[in-house]
């Protein structure tokens, strides 16, 4: 797996006790054509005073290589290290594109498409910079070809966009698919969803839209945090078969069933990792996975999708698929791991109700409170005036 590089992670640094926080300009830019599975990608960054003082990416040279830098830059033993000059200045570098998940791919460019990370494009770092200064951020893509790009900050061709946030250093995060697109836009229960994938993959746009379009009103209000703009990208054949998610975005291979024959359905699962149910503790990555393949299956029930008997059977199914594998409580947690999660959290949810409470508000304060084995027995012992006789061994 490819270590993710070059851009920014906001570990915040310090400056000049003299030295006025202020304001600084960034502005991240990548060409990609289709002749080649290389990136030019540059980062600019403006400032009327010194407020962004230095980057430091790791940077193994076998995924980037250094352009050029105004100012000092070094880039040695796969660590990039920029020293921004006072007024600002310019990095530029190339990527490789292409990115193995075990013998498929998760990132992978063609003479007609594109799919990848921005997170890779302009990935994390250590920054040094002034106390509290902040960024005012902006992305451009272009491309010599008569391609088009959607981004978790809609279609970005030739565009220059602000990307928002408020930290010091904001970055561009989320999939980015370019190429020969197909692509199909919705107003949904006040939210926008794109759903775009290469022409001629096989990607059914419309059953897409239409099966959310009928689950989310459902799906924000147990998870209210799902973003106003949600892209999903189809992932062609010879990539990853599954589904992933980052920032406003995500991805799924056009051959996941809306709904799988145990009844989960990816895209409910991966959804629901947009709405905040994401970023476990090291050994609480089993409650994520697990909400978020319980919560597929429940609001399928609710919606209609599937029945009460059908909803049983799937527990069952999960029960025989933790029984054949030895599922346990795991992070990280997959395959009869997440089943076991699930069906801790159905015995969980049947305490609850026996007692007057709900699912839907553990899983709510979880979202607020953070994902951690102690937070899922502290909300559930509010809800129920007294420890969970469920979670009592874990």
């Amino acid at each position: 797996m490819r270590f993710l590089i070059l851009a920014l992670c906001t570990l915040v640094g310090c400056g000049s006790a003299s030295t006025a926080a202020g304001t600084y300009d960034l502005l991240f830019s990548a060409n990609i054509g289709a002749e080649t599975a290389v990136a030019e990608a540059s980062i600019r960054v403006t400032q009327s005073s010194p407020q962004l003082l230095e980057l430091d990416f790791n940077a193994p040279e076998e995924t980037y290589e250094l352009i050029e830098a105004s100012g000092d830059v070094e880039h040695e033993d796969g660590r990039l290290r920029w020293e921004v000059p006072e007024g600002g200045g310019v990095l530029r570098y190339r990527m490789r594109i292409d990115s193995h998940r075990g013998d498929r791919f998760d990132a992978k460019h063609t003479p007609t498409w594109v799919l990848m990370r921005l997170d890779d494009l302009f990935p994390g770092a250590r920054v040094r910079s002034i106390k509290g200064s902040r960024s005012i951020s902006s992305i451009n893509i272009t491309s010599p070809d008569d391609w088009s790009f959607e981004s978790r900050y809609g279609s970005l061709k030739d565009k220059v966009k602000d990307i928002g946030g408020d930290r010091n250093f904001n970055r561009p995060t989320g999939w980015l698919l370019g190429g020969e697109l197909g692509t199909r836009r919705e107003k949904i229960n006040g939210r926008e969803l794109v759903v775009s994938a290469p022409v001629n993959s096989g990607m059914r746009r419309l059953d897409t839209t239409a099966f959310v379009r009928w689950t989310m009103p459902e799906l924000s209000r147990v998870f209210p945090r799902l973003p106003a703009y949600i892209l999903i990208v189809g992932a062609p054949p010879g990539m990853w078969r599954g589904g992933l998610s980052a920032p406003g975005s995500l991805y799924v291979h056009v051959e996941r069933p809306l709904i799988s024959e145990n009844a989960t359905s990816t895209l409910i699962h991966e959804l629901i990792h947009l709405a905040g149910v994401h970023s476990a503790a090291d050994d609480a990555d089993w409650i994520v996975e697990g909400l978020a393949e319980y919560y597929s299956l429940l609001i399928l029930k609710r919606t209609g999708g599937i029945s009460e008997n059908r909803f049983q059977q799937s527990l069952g199914q999960l029960a025989e698929w933790v029984a054949d594998e030895d599922g346990k409580l795991a992070s990280p947690s997959k395959g009869a791991d997440t089943a076991a999660a699930v069906l801790l959290l159905h015995e969980l949810a049947g305490e609850l109700q026996a007692a007057g409470q709900h699912i839907d508000t553990l899983a709510g304060e979880m979202v607020e409170r953070g994902f951690e084995i102690d937070n899922l027995k502290a909300v559930s012992e509010e809800l129920l005036g007294q420890p969970s006789r469920i979670l009592k061994d874990i």
